[in-house]
C-alpha cells in the first residue's frame, strides 16, 4: 500500500536535501549526486512510497497507468491543488504538490540542467535549481492538463474521516468539517439567516441568529467568495458545488446554488477523503 506522506517526503528530500541534477539522457540515476528528469523523478518517488506505477515511464503514459491503479484524473484548477497531487502536462512536464493547498501550495520538480538544456552537463545539481521546490504555478507551455489525485487506500491516512454518506449535514458532518478547516468544533453552523434557509435543505444542524459562522467564514475564504460574511446563501453553495466538481465529486443532480441531498453526499465524500485539510 502506498503512502502519500512518504511520496511527498521522498520528493522533498530529492529536491531540497540532495544534489540531484537534470539530464534526460541519464534520467534513472536517481541518488544524491545523480541525475533525473521530471517524470523519472515522480515515478521513482511513487515507487519509493509503495505505489504501483505499472509501466509508466514518461509524462505521456503516466495518466493511463496511474488512473488504472487508484488515481483520479481531475481538471486543473490552482485553487484545487492539495498535498499529494501530481500536476501533469501530458506532453511536457510533471511535478508533485508536497505541502499546503491552493495558491500557497508547494511543489517539487526536476526542471532543467545547469546550462538550460535537457541533456548534457554534469551530474548533481550544479545550479541549485536543477531539482527544486517552489510555490505552485501554472505551467507556461499550455498549462497543466490535469491533476492526478490518489483515491485508493493510503497507509498514511490513519486519521481519515468515516462519515456515513447519507446526504444529511448534521452534527457529525459539521464537526468533521470544522476539524478539517481548523475552527471550533461544536457540530453546529451558527449565525445563519432564516431568509437563506431554502438554499440548504440538507443542512440540519444550524442556528439562526444572523451573526455568521466561523466555519462558513473559513469555507467562503477557501472558495474565494467575495466579501465573506460567514452566512451561507445560494452564491456560496454554487461555488461549493464547483469546488466539489473540481475535486472529483459530482453535484450534477443538484440544482445550482442548493445544498440538497446530492450536494451533501458530495461534501461528505470530500470530508472522508480529507480534502478540506490544509
Amino acid at each position: 500500500m502506498g503512502s502519500i506522506s512518504k511520496f511527498c517526503e521522498v520528493m522533498r528530500t530529492a529536491c531540497e536535501d540532495w544534489s540531484l541534477g537534470y539530464d534526460q539522457s541519464n534520467r534513472w540515476d536517481i541518488r544524491d549526486g545523480g541525475e533525473c528528469d521530471c517524470s523519472s523523478l515522480v515515478i521513482w518517488a511513487l515507487k519509493q512510497a509503495g505505489f504501483d506505477t505499472g509501466e509508466a515511464s514518461y509524462t505521456g503514459d503516466m495518466s493511463r497507468n496511474l488512473t488504472q491503479r487508484g488515481w483520479k484524473r481531475l481538471p486543473f484548477s490552482i485553487g484545487a491543488v492539495r498535498k499529494g497531487d501530481i500536476l501533469l502536462n501530458d506532453a511536457y512536464h510533471v511535478c508533485a504538490c508536497i505541502a499546503g493547498a491552493g495558491e500557497s501550495a508547494t511543489i517539487a520538480q526536476a526542471s532543467i540542467d545547469e546550462n538550460g538544456n535537457a541533456v548534457g552537463g554534469s551530474s548533481g545539481d550544479q545550479s541549485g535549481r536543477e531539482t527544486n521546490t517552489r510555490t505552485v504555478y501554472v505551467y507556461a507551455h499550455g498549462g497543466w492538463d490535469c491533476i492526478l489525485r490518489y483515491s485508493g487506500a493510503d497507509e498514511s491516512d490513519t486519521d481519515r474521516a468515516t462519515l456515513e454518506v447519507d446526504g444529511q449535514i448534521g452534527p457529525q458532518t459539521i464537526a468533521e468539517w470544522q476539524r478539517q478547516v481548523g475552527t471550533t468544533v461544536d457540530g453546529v453552523v451558527s449565525g445563519q439567516s432564516w431568509d437563506c434557509s431554502t438554499s440548504y435543505p440538507a443542512l440540519i444542524s444550524v442556528v439562526y441568529d444572523g451573526g455568521g459562522s466561523s466555519l462558513m467564514l473559513e469555507v467562503q475564504k477557501r472558495l474565494g467568495v467575495p466579501n465573506p460574511t460567514g452566512i451561507i446563501a445560494s452564491g456560496t453553495i454554487a461555488m461549493l458545488q464547483g469546488w466539489l466538481y473540481l475535486h472529483g465529486h459530482s453535484c450534477a443532480m443538484s440544482r445550482a446554488g442548493v445544498l440538497d441531498v446530492h450536494t451533501a453526499k458530495a461534501l461528505q465524500e470530500s470530508l472522508n477523503a480529507g480534502e478540506w485539510c490544509e
